[in-house]
């Protein structure tokens, strides 16, 4: 059974907007509650159906073109009283429609119909609703989609277009209702159909008899030709059908209340004079209704008021060949199983082959259905209890159903022995298996609620609505946790078939602060990805390891992510370090990695390895740069974490050099803050005594507590001086723990943001943005997106190919920093040649970073 999934729309108008309600039943009952949104008000959306509607007619009036046959057009004379009139063009808004690129027009005019109808979408107030249906209903299972409504408008519109529907749920159909009746049942055996062929003038009408009969051979076909009314009627009431098939003309009254068929030359009828034979016809059992002519959307209005469970219409006139293509597309796919649903979508889609020759053809099917109705399908005997049944005369026919059956036995035994084997190496190579490395199966940072307990056992289970629900409560009293923020993104979307993962790997265990500050950056672009189209249609998942800043944790990171064929770059690692280390695994593997915030001169690699910041040693000469601006003849004791991280020796060497420019003097001080038995008050009496009038410090990231024990040393033996600073500081820890200690630290950082930078992050994680971290993650994490959305273009996409996109030199991201690429040879931002550079010399005032240069 497949869920039911139903859009209702009981009020309002293209003015004022509707207020829509989602309705999700999984057999017949309702698997969450209700939810609802709201379309917003857009005159422009009919407007352009109108002119998409006259642009199709006059492609249909061109004397180039083969003019659909099936409209109520007919040029004989006939009784004035049941004249048949010409089919009635909307009033003209715009007659610029030439006969001579007709086609062309009604192509141009469904492009744009077909843009404001999702722009529309895309900007009403939908989030509920789309949320409820993405957790609910997974893109791989069948679904039906309802759009329940009387409002003439909408139902014009072609819902099957939606890019919320193409993305997830791509081959399901979206039929159209009006209201709820009792459920008439399935089709039986054997299937009893009237064939209703009625005026055939200019038309072609045999071939679906003919149709019928090749593809219906089991069902029971009456013909009615050129029939009588009072024939029809009679044949309605007396006889018990279950199906009615018209082929003919027919049109729906300008009103769109009220339509005609035409069934002879001299007659028609209209489904208010049918009325009661049809109303008995479905008391005796009738199911489907299809009309295979022109025009039908007031027909299917009438029809399904008088209870007809299933009809297929044409929302507009149509070609005689694209009316009998459809027609045998969809009995060939009806009658080998395919639900009604089904058939109609892959008739459809046949459609779409013919669009050169006729425009928006795929578009012109229509259902309308009850939708307490199940799935329709067309009945048939099962193969084997015809082969079973025909056994029971004849000895070696069983003999042989007994062998096929064995073989059958042994054959599936193979089959799921080899799925399982290959499950087994499959699962071997998914990253996420192993400790420390989570989609959401498990809590890497120390930052929890019970909430995001309870989300992480859900995800953990693949129940995702109850993950998402923990993770989003957790989010509430917790709002700048970006771990939960991420997994409440992948469980979004774990049940969509059009995904594509990326990695990030942070240090937990080293330093939970800048952790978090890398992630916000990787969920704010996840978030935004998500909330759009995704990347060229795939949603965007974020799988998260701990490195701890160790090179060998790293290492095997970087192992189990070039094994995982799922993902197709990391933003990662932090320390330079752990880069380092990571780095020759990756190239071998051949996959991108772009680490936000390495700085080590030697972290330069011709494939494979980007960066977002520039060498260490270029703000190693800013900041003495600043200093030697800022005191003359400095005296700077130097606090640099050399034994730990490979850049920070660049660093030292590079601010001695330019500190002795200005003709100052550099203290060297044993400074191993990795050492566990550290002293900061050592360090301070090694300051007191060479009486310097400066500090600098650029310590290892795991170690910013013990470095800013020194600043706190300092002001507790009340011995002032200038303060400066690495980039590594320049984070909300260094305030917090530092308090007044750290006032007037001066810092050279790769990025300062702006007060609209600020206050975007300050409204979205209820916290303040004290890091250049975040953004420079967040523009590595656009980078990969931007690379992926151009390798998703080619042909055989692997992911192989990224870094050659990311070196290509034609090859810009439009960052939160600015524009930017890579250099080909060496895989670095380009960053120093920029116009606009980002760098900047900040310093803490009164407890918040300030740009000062």
């Amino acid at each position: 059974m497949s869920k039911l999934v139903i859009f209702r729309i009981e009020a309002g108008n293209f003015e004022q907007g509707f207020p829509v309600n989602l309705e999700i039943r999984d057999t017949g009952k309702l698997c969450v509650p209700e939810v609802t949104g709201f379309l917003v008000g857009a005159p422009n959306v009919p407007a352009r159906y109108t002119e998409w509607q006259q642009a199709y007619y006059a492609w249909g009036e061109d004397a180039n073109c083969r003019w659909w046959g099936r409209s109520n057009s007919v040029n004989n004379q006939v009784n004035p009283e049941n004249s048949l009139r010409q089919i009635q063009v909307p009033p003209q808004t715009n007659s610029n429609y030439s006969s001579g690129n007709s086609g062309d027009q009604a192509k141009t005019a469904a492009l744009n119909l077909e843009k404001d109808f999702n722009d529309w979408l895309d900007h009403s107030s939908l989030e509920d609703i789309k949320e409820t249906l993405l957790h609910t209903v997974r893109s791989d299972e069948t679904v039906r989609f309802i759009v329940q409504t009387n409002n003439l408008e909408l139902q014009k519109l072609p819902w099957k277009l939606w890019r919320l529907l193409g993305k997830w749920y791509g081959d399901s159909e979206v039929a159209l209702s009006t209201r709820k009746a009792p459920e008439k049942g399935s089709l039986r055996l054997p299937v009893k159909i009237l064939v209703i062929l009625g005026n055939d003038e200019n038309i072609d009408i045999k071939t679906d008899w003919n149709i019928l009969q090749k593809r219906l051979s089991t069902a029971k076909l009456t013909l009615l030709k050129k029939p009588r009314s009072e024939e029809v009627r009679e044949q309605l009431k007396n006889i018990h059908w279950d199906v009615v098939f018209f082929a003919g003309h027919s049109s729906t009254e300008p009103g769109g209340t009220d339509a005609r068929i035409w069934i002879n030359e001299q007659e028609y009828l209209s489904p208010q004079q049918l009325k009661t034979a049809l109303r008995t016809a479905v008391k005796h059992g009738l199911k489907l209704a299809i009309f295979n002519s022109c025009d039908g959307l007031g027909l299917a209005r009438q029809l399904e008021n008088l209870q007809i469970p299933h009809i297929i219409v044409m929302r507009e006139p149509i070609h005689d060949e694209v009316a009998q293509k459809f027609l045998d597309y969809f009995l060939t796919s009806f009658a080998e199983g395919a639900s009604l649903h089904e058939a109609v979508g892959e008739a459809r889609d046949q459609l779409r082959l013919i669009e050169n020759q006729s425009p928006n053809a795929s578009w012109l099917p229509v259902i309308f259905q009850n939708p307490e109705e199940s799935p329709l399908l067309y009945p048939r005997k099962e193969l084997l209890s015809e082969l079973v049944e025909n056994s029971s005369t004849n000895s070696k026919t069983k003999q042989k159903i007994k062998k096929y059956t064995w073989w059958g036995i042994g054959a599936i035994a193979l089959i799921t022995l080899a799925f399982v084997i290959y499950k087994i190496i499959d699962l071997s190579k998914d990253s996420t298996l192993a400790p420390g490395i989570s989609l959401g199966e498990e809590i890497l940072s120390q930052n929890s609620t019970p909430e995001k307990q309870a989300g992480v056992k859900a995800f953990k289970d693949k129940n995702y609505s109850v993950a998402i629900t923990n993770f989003k409560a957790s989010l509430q009293k917790n709002p700048n946790d970006p771990e939960a923020r991420i997994y409440l993104n992948n469980a979004k979307v774990a049940n969509n078939k059009e995904t594509i993962k990326i990695a990030v790997s942070v240090p937990f265990g080293g330093n939970q602060t800048i952790a978090e500050e890398i992630l916000r950056g990787v969920a704010e672009v996840q978030d935004e990805i998500n909330r759009d189209i995704g990347i060229n249609g795939k949603s965007l998942q974020v799988v998260i390891a701990n490195d701890n800043n160790d090179s060998t944790r790293a290492e095997e990171v970087a192992r189990k992510f070039v094994k995982d064929t799922t993902l197709q770059a990391v933003v990662g690692h932090n320390s330079s370090n752990a880069s380092i280390a990571a780095a020759p695994i990756y190239k071998q593997g051949k996959l991108v990695m772009v680490s936000p915030t390495s700085f080590a001169n030697n972290l330069q690699e011709s494939s494979y390895i980007f960066r977002m910041v520039p060498q260490i040693t270029f703000f190693a000469a800013q900041l003495s740069n600043g200093l030697g601006r800022a005191i003359s003849n400095p005296k700077v004791a130097v606090c640099v974490d050399t034994d730990v991280s490979p850049d920070q020796e660049d660093f030292r060497t590079q601010f001695k050099y330019v500190v002795s420019a200005y003709k100052g003097h550099n203290i060297e001080l044993s400074c191993d803050l990795s050492e566990s038995n550290f002293n900061p008050n050592t360090i301070v009496e090694v300051i007191r005594k060479n009486n310097v009038n400066s500090l600098m410090i650029a310590p290892y990231v795991n170690n910013l507590p013990k470095a800013i024990g020194i600043f706190k040393a300092l002001q507790e033996n009340q011995s002032p001086m200038k303060l400066f600073g690495s980039p590594t500081l320049y984070t909300e820890q260094t305030i917090k723990l530092g308090g007044r200690s750290v006032e007037g630290l001066t810092l050279s950082v790769p990025y300062y943001p702006d007060e609209r930078e600020k206050n975007s992050f300050r409204e979205l994680w209820k916290t303040e943005l004290n890091t250049w971290r975040s953004p420079l993650a967040k523009d590595a994490t656009k980078a990969i997106v931007t690379g992926l959305e151009q390798l998703l273009k080619q042909p055989q996409p692997n992911r192989q190919e990224l870094d050659n996109i990311l070196r290509n030199p034609n090859f810009k991201v439009k960052g939160v920093t600015g524009e930017f690429n890579f250099d080909k040879n060496v895989g670095e931002r380009k960053f120093m040649f920029q116009p606009k550079r980002t760098d900047a010399l900040i310093q803490i005032q009164s407890g918040k970073f300030v740009k000062i240069e």
